[in-house]
C-alpha cells in the first residue's frame, strides 16, 4: 500500500533505563554451554553487547511518558497542544484501558483524544501513518506518537524456561528473548511543507509468517518463539521485493540518501537491510550493539540518538512480525 504524506517530524525523545546487562552475563546465567553454544554468541555472532532494562517498578507507560516529555520539550510544544496520543508499544499497562489513558493524564494533554496502535515492533511507523492521515483531514494539529518496551520482562521468563529446558530446539526458540532491550520512544508529528516532512510510506504485510515469532500469556506462562534466522530471511526477502519500487515513488536515487534508520535485531539483518536499500553501512547507524532489539522503540531511539541534520533524505525501514514491513522517505 503506498500513502501520499503531508507531516512532519517536530521534535524526537528517548528513554533509556540506566542499569546495563551484558549479553554474556544473561548467557552465563542460563549456562548457554549446555546447549553447545558459547557464552559470547550473542555479542560475538549477533552483535549485541548489552541492553538497558528498567527496574521491577517501571511501567511500559512510564518510559512512553519519560520519552514524551523530551520530545514536547525537542518541539518546544506544550502538553495541552496535543490533538492526539497514541501509544505504540507491543508492552502495554493493562489489557483494557488504552494505555495511552495515563499517558495523557500524567502529561496533562487535556485536549487530546487517545487510542492504542499495536502491530509488533511496526506499531510505531503504523503510528506515525495514523497521525499523519489525522493531520491531513484538518482533525488534529499536533500528534504525539509514543511507545515504552519493558521487554525485559520476555527476557526473565526466557530465562527462567531455559534453565529447565535442555533441548537444542527449545534454546533456539528461545534466544531471541535474550537480545530484548527496554527503552521509550516518541515523535511530535505536525503538518510539513515543501522543505520538510515524510514524502511517501509504502507499506507490505504478509501473514502467513505468524509462527516464525510471537508470544502469549497462557495459565501456565508464557509461550512462544522467536525465530530469529527465518525471520530475517522472510523481512529481507519482502523490503527486496518493493526497494525499488519506493525510490521510484520518492523519485529518489540511492546515492541521495543521506541516512538509513532501520528497525535493528543484529549485525547480519542490519547489513543486509543496508545492502539491499543499496547504502553503506556507514550511512546506517546501529542501535542493537549497546541497546539491543528495541522492538517498537527502535526508529525513535536511534533517530534520537544519532539524529539528522534539517535538510537531508531520510530513508525509514521498519519490520514486524507477522510480517509487516514499511519502507518511507523523510525530508527531515
Amino acid at each position: 500500500m503506498e500513502m501520499n504524506c503531508i507531516s512532519k517530524i517536530a521534535g524526537i525523545g528517548a528513554y533509556l533505563p540506566k542499569q546495563r546487562v551484558t549479553s554474556d552475563e544473561l548467557m552465563a546465567e542460563i549456562a548457554s554451554t549446555r546447549f553447545g553454544t558459547p557464552e559470547n554468541y550473542i555479542s560475538n555472532k549477533i552483535g549485541i553487547i548489552e541492553r538497558r532494562m528498567a527496574d521491577e517498578k517501571t511501567l511500559a507507560s512510564d518510559m512512553a511518558i519519560m520519552a514524551s516529555e523530551v520530545a514536547l520539550r525537542d518541539a518546544n510544544v506544550q502538553a495541552h497542544e496535543i490533538d492526539l496520543i497514541l501509544y505504540c508499544g507491543i508492552e502495554r499497562d493493562w489489557q483494557e484501558p488504552a494505555t495511552a489513558h495515563r499517558i495523557q493524564a500524567e502529561l496533562g494533554a487535556t485536549s487530546a483524544i487517545v487510542l492504542d496502535v499495536t502491530n509488533a515492533c511496526h506499531g510505531f511507523l503504523n503510528g506515525i501513518s495514523i497521525a499523519d492521515a489525522f493531520i491531513a483531514n484538518h482533525s488534529a494539529q499536533t500528534v504525539l506518537v509514543c511507545t515504552g518496551e519493558k521487554q525485559s520482562n520476555l527476557t526473565y521468563e526466557a530465562i527462567d524456561q531455559l534453565k529447565k529446558l535442555s533441548s537444542k530446539e527449545e534454546f533456539r526458540k528461545r534466544l531471541g528473548g535474550l537480545t530484548v532491550g527496554d527503552a521509550g520512544g516518541a515523535m511530535i508529528i505536525q503538518r510539513g511543507n515543501e522543505h520538510s516532512g515524510f514524502q511517501k510510506m509504502n507499506f507490505m504485510s504478509d501473514g502467513s509468517h505468524t509462527n516464525l515469532c510471537y508470544y502469549k500469556h497462557t495459565d501456565s506462562g508464557t509461550q512462544g518463539q522467536m525465530l530469529m534466522r527465518e525471520i530475517t530471511v522472510q523481512i529481507l526477502r519482502l523490503h527486496k521485493m518493493f526497494i525499488d519500487s519506493t525510490y521510484e515513488l520518492l523519485g529518489w536515487q540511492p546515492e541521495s540518501i543521506d541516512k538509513l534508520f532501520c528497525h535493528q535485531t543484529g549485525a547480519k539483518p542490519h547489513q543486509g537491510m543496508a545492502s539491499l536499500a543499496h547504502q553503506p553501512i556507514n550511512k546506517a547507524p546501529i542501535t542493537y550493539d549497546n541497546y539491543g532489539n528495541l522492538t517498537s522503540a527502535s526508529i525513535p531511539v536511534n533517530m534520537f540518538l544519532n539524529r539528522p541534520q534539517r535538510g537531508e533524505k531520510i530513508l525509514i525501514m521498519g519490520t514486524g512480525s507477522g510480517l509487516s514491513v514499511c519502507q518511507s522517505g523523510l525530508i527531515f
